[in-house]
């Protein structure tokens, strides 16, 4: 099998293909095949329509098959498209940036998924085959009926299709390791390749492929007539018959339905494509552009492309450097600019009366941004060949500009070597020489013009293309051993519930992309716009990839026009760094500052960009990413989620990442000058986290919180290729239905140094394939999710903010708690669960006091936690009882007389020297046993021990633990894990000791052979408390229980079940039972008055039947303000 790449050279005014076959996969042998290039120029009056103008990018691709389909193999496969086009662009995504109204080129393309509409166009291609294959195809129906090309001779418009050229000296080339081969003959006259390398020979020169080119131009005569080489075929002159070779070209276009489509930046493009066809030239930097429609430039340093690196601009790009406070290099050095010299040599010819060289800068400028100009740059060449002093004056004065504006670049990057192609660079006769002289009064620089242009584009994008097309693809969109949740549930509930569901009160939740495009495309052809907004970390390019696939195949029913997409990404500042860095704080530090008050579209969106995108849409059309919401307040709005936890397996993946993070990471010095700080490289891993935590969480949360009320649809987009979704008005209700009624949130599980086997052997369908299991986040309400499901048995998860958000009075009730606690993120307690069963002990830690809480992190309540002994090793294995081996303890408090700076000395040359700290000289072991109950208030040392599950009842925050002492193990990653030292020193009570933490329960309610009511008293700076029931193993037994307008967060830590019976408010009263196994969380609301308790034995018969049945429930103190104002 052969395979071939069609590689593309996209520019301002024109689009030409070539068909570059990959003689040798092995080596990766690049020709051109029969030499030929194919070029269409766009109609004048198409250039503001972008359909039109990817309609004559596939007519071009169109011709160039049709031409060649005769040449190809029977196994020729064509397995990729490489497109060099001008930025600004996405390449990698190929979304447009090019924003100007002063560009002729795409000025409507601002935010266009090029890629979408490609592929778009090739499936209309491809279809027009397969149906019409025996007939004339009418029109390809990617652009509108006013210009729409059509295949056959004698309807083929001969203004938009100028002229086809074809390149006869074409050099073959090697990838890889940028060893390219050529042509040379031998002295007997064959022809063999020989192989040689750029690293040896240095041969990037941008020279025109006849050698004797310059020596017709010796004399630049003002009479000289520009002319090209290549033999040139007018497309009216060619039989397009689609007839005659549909049997062999419609396999051929099928292949084209789901190729690879990449795309490159054209100056780039043409210098690696310049590589592949000059030799034997000894120059190491090289400096290439490309002068035309823009300003295109690459910076190479033996062979490698250079980017970002001190000597080059930002980016090697130089189109956007400042040429004066009015205007950018972009602005003076392309056609444009060329032509806007001219006009100014008009305006002033009258009044000039200095040299051929000088001329009113400030005229000039004026020009450049408000004149509007009908001469073309092939005119003003012609105007200066037939001797116009005013064109030959513009053409001087362009290059002296030019050769001025290089010189610093040349001189900071010691270039060898400028080569120049480009539409201009046919006009090189009338710029060299002032370019030349202007250059020589600096440096040495070689200058050289190529009219390989387009050859070198195509060749160079194909080049760039085949790492891509030859690599294997990642498919593992993940990094987790976890299960996916289910589109559909079907595993056992009867034990621990790792999927816990809520029903719908009505309606359904449909499943997959074609029922979902199906109700998108309703949207789309009756509103012409549809809005897709959603969470940080969200496969938007899926769903827009899905919707395009099914909008072509539909559409040829509806005769619709073809759909476009743009991309929010491209009006988002680039310039907020400074306001980020605010809240991500040191760049060593894992900790950062809650953006509590930013503003997506206020701090975030260039309101600039933003306008410019809504007026330039072509309708109709879909505005996809986050912020797509801001376009308007009234069209239809599709919201997809994304559960935090599937966020964080993408991350460690790398396919999903911060949205709102800087540009660039600025590494500030620390305050200390000695080893003794906290500083901590972190890995990319940690930095994405951070930026989400601390920036996307609070800013997307907020953004989501608003636009529930708008949600046409609610998507939840935690699996790929198969969504799960809601109707908004569904979805609303179900919501406030949600309020009235017990709920749990859906459970996630984190492996980790110190992590246990208790967890595994609990929840039997865990996944079984973890190392191990360190943390249940049972309810950790930012990181939790709530599943919704239908009579079906479907499934659709969303996050506990935008519920709680929404129902934050229903939940806590009274009007203090709602005041100090009913913000979206602001419920206060959570339930999770440590693991240390055959595991290690935590890092020796402590939390921050609230004022350092909120002064440094901005949380509003600070990390007072406590340690409830739901099991131990002793206890859970009969075989260990009386192993002391098997003991369990919590370190918690210091001993008498602990000298603080002592310990903090201790601390310090554990982690300087790596040498293990005597942990118990300084802080309290404790045996722990079942049921007992530890409280660690803010400022507390602790850390649970090994051999032991705990159940950590805290206030919500859960990220801000300074370890001081880690035992000096590695983390999961291979690296140590950081230590906050200096942190934690300054959030220490030395005068707490461990037994004054350990609660002392009070009963408060004692009937004989049914319950036991105890209180568990927290700390006085803990603003939440906690009661316990102890229940004997009797299904008769009932308990009734008041929410007194609070919510109860419970969990049965004992026995094997719990049912709930409750009245519910939104369905007449009706009682309603839920049921909930050992270790699951669940949450009352303070809506539900009152509900009765039973106790449920799963196996009567059983010898493991439950001793007792203990149930924790916690809620809010009445005086928790206190501790908070």
């Amino acid at each position: 099998m052969s395979s071939l790449v069609i590689g593309l050279d996209i520019g301002g005014s024109h689009i030409t293909a070539t068909l570059v076959r990959i003689e040798q996969l092995s080596h990766r042998v690049l020709s051109i095949e029969k030499d030929k290039l194919y070029s269409l120029t766009y109609e004048q009056s198409i250039r503001k329509d972008p359909r039109s103008i990817i309609s004559t990018w596939i007519d071009c691709i169109h011709e160039l098959l049709h031409d060649l389909v005769d040449e190809l193999k029977e196994d020729d496969t064509i397995i990729g498209i490489a497109c060099g086009i001008p930025g600004p662009m996405d390449y990698e995504r190929g979304i447009s940036y090019i924003q100007s109204s002063t560009l002729h080129k795409y000025n409507h393309f601002f935010g266009l998924n090029l890629r979408l509409s490609f592929e778009y166009g090739l499936r209309e291609l491809v279809s027009c085959w397969k149906h019409q294959s025996n007939v004339k195809c009418d029109t390809l129906s990617v652009s509108s009926s006013s210009s729409a090309r059509s295949y056959s001779k004698q309807e083929i418009n001969p203004e938009k299709s100028q002229q086809i050229k074809q390149i006869a000296t074409i050099t073959s080339v090697k990838s890889d390791t940028f060893n390219f081969t050529e042509a040379v003959t031998t002295p007997n006259g064959e022809i063999e390749e020989q192989e040689f390398s750029i690293k040896d020979t240095r041969n990037y020169c941008g020279r025109p492929d006849d050698a004797d080119f310059y020596k017709k131009y010796e004399k630049n005569d003002s009479t000289h007539q520009i002319n090209f080489d290549n033999t040139e075929v007018n497309s009216t002159e060619k039989s397009i018959t689609i007839e005659n070779s549909s049997a062999i070209l419609l396999p051929i276009m099928e292949q084209l339905s789901d190729i690879p489509i990449s795309f490159y930046n054209d100056a780039t493009c043409f210098a690696v494509g310049e590589a592949m066809s000059i030799q034997h030239k000894a120059y190491q930097r090289i400096l290439a552009l490309t002068l035309g429609t823009g300003f295109g430039s690459t910076f190479i340093d033996q062979n490698e492309i250079i980017k970002n690196r001190c000597d080059v601009p930002p980016g090697g790009m130089l189109w956007n450097y400042p040429y004066d406070d009015k205007s950018i290099a972009d602005d003076w050095f392309s056609i444009r600019g060329l032509i806007n010299i001219y006009n100014t040599i008009l305006q002033q010819e009258s009044l000039d009366n200095h040299s051929h060289m000088s001329i009113n800068k400030e005229k000039l400028i004026l020009n450049i941004n408000n004149k509007s100009n009908t001469l073309d740059g092939v005119s003003l060449a012609a105007q200066a060949s037939n001797g116009d002093e005013n064109a030959l004056k513009a053409f001087q004065i362009f290059a002296e500009c030019l050769g001025n504006f290089l010189i610093p670049h040349i001189k900071n990057f010691k270039a060898d070597l400028i080569v120049i192609g480009g539409g201009l660079a046919q006009t090189w006769h009338f710029i060299k020489n002032e370019l030349d002289k202007t250059i020589k009064k600096f440096c040495n620089t070689e200058v050289y013009f190529s009219l390989a242009h387009e050859k070198s584009i195509c060749l160079g994008a194909v080049q760039q293309q085949l790492s891509i097309l030859f690599q294997s693809k990642n498919s593992c969109f993940r990094k987790t051993c976890q299960n996916l949740l289910p589109a559909i549930k079907t595993i056992d509930s009867t034990q621990y519930d790792l999927y816990p569901c809520h029903d719908i009160p009505i309606g359904f939740i449909g499943i997959g992309h074609k029922q979902l495009n199906e109700e998108m495309f309703r949207l789309v052809e009756q509103n012409q716009i549809l809005l897709i907004d959603g969470f940080v970390g969200t496969y938007f390019d899926e769903y827009a990839y899905e919707l395009n696939k099914y909008y072509t195949q539909t559409k040829k029913r509806k005769m619709s026009t073809s759909l476009i997409f743009y991309d929010t990404r491209t009006f988002l500042k680039m310039d907020s760094n400074s306001k980020k860095e605010l809240y991500l704080q040191y760049s060593k530090s894992i900790f950062g500052k809650i953006a509590a008050d930013l503003d997506f579209k206020k701090d975030f969106i260039d309101l600039n960009k933003l306008n410019y995108l809504k007026n330039n849409l072509s309708y109709p059309c879909v505005i996809i990413g986050p912020g797509a919401s801001f376009i308007n307040d009234i069209s239809p709005l599709i919201y997809i989620d994304l559960p935090k936890n599937e966020l964080y397996y993408r991350v460690a993946a790398e396919t999903s990442c911060s949205y709102l993070k800087p540009t660039e990471i600025v590494q500030q010095e620390s305050s200390s000058k000695s080893n003794d700080n906290d500083d901590y490289e972190l890995t990319q891993d940690m930095y994405e986290k951070k930026c989400l935590y601390f920036l996307d969480y609070p800013v997307f949360n907020k953004l989501k919180q608003k636009l529930l009320s708008r949600m046409t649809f609610f998507v939840d987009g935690q699996r790929p290729n198969c969504p799960t979704w809601l109707h908004g008005h569904t979805f609303r209700q179900a919501l406030a239905h949600l309020a009235n009624v017990p709920i749990r949130v859906r459970p996630w599980f984190e492996s980790g140094p110190w992590g246990g086997e208790w967890l595994k052997s609990i929840c039997t369908n865990l996944s079984q394939l973890s190392r191990n299991y360190a943390w249940s986040f049972e309810m950790i309400t930012p990181e939790n999710g709530i599943i919704l499901s239908d009579e079906n048995h479907h499934l659709l998860e969303f996050s506990w903010d935008l519920f709680y958000g929404s129902q934050a009075n229903r939940i806590l009730g009274n009007y203090e708690h709602y005041r100090l606690f009913g913000g979206s993120n602001d419920f206060p307690i959570r339930f999770d669960f440590l693991d240390t069963m055959d595991g290690g002990n935590l890092s020796i830690q402590c939390h921050p006091n609230l004022e350092y809480m909120r002064t440094n992190f901005g949380e509003k309540i600070t990390q007072d936690e406590t340690y409830y002994i739901v099991e131990t090793k002793q206890h859970w294995k009969e075989e260990y009882n009386n192993d002391n081996k098997s003991s369990a303890h919590v370190y918690l408090g210091f001993h008498d007389n602990v000298d603080s700076e002592e310990f903090h000395q201790a601390l310090l040359s554990s982690r300087r020297e790596q040498k293990e700290l005597n942990v118990e000289k300084y802080i309290q072991s404790i045996p722990s046993n079942i049921h007992d109950f530890f409280l660690i208030p803010n400022e507390t040392i602790h850390a649970s021990g090994q051999n032991q599950v705990v159940l950590e009842i805290s206030a919500t925050p859960y990220i801000y633990t300074f370890k001081l002492y880690d035992w000096l193990r590695l983390g999961l990653d291979g690296h140590l894990r950081p230590l906050n030292i200096e942190r934690g020193m300054k959030n220490l009570k030395f005068d707490r000791r461990g037994e004054q933490l350990r609660c002392q329960p009070v009963t408060m309610k004692f009937e004989q052979e049914k319950y036991e009511e105890q209180y568990l008293p927290t700390h006085n700076l803990h603003f939440y408390d906690v009661e316990r029931l102890i229940i004997q193993s009797d299904e008769a037994i009932e308990i009734i229980r008041s929410t007194e307008n609070r919510f109860h967060l419970c969990m049965l830590v004992e026995g094997d079940a719990i049912e709930v019976e409750f009245n519910t408010i939104d369905n007449d009263q009706q009682k309603q039972l839920r049921q909930y196994n050992y270790i699951e969380t669940f949450l009352i609301p303070a809506s539900i008055t009152q509900y009765r308790l039973r106790p449920i034995i799963k196996n009567q018969n059983n010898k493991k039947k439950p001793r007792q049945f203990v149930l924790l429930i916690t809620f809010l103190k009445w005086d928790c303000e206190k501790l908070l104002d």
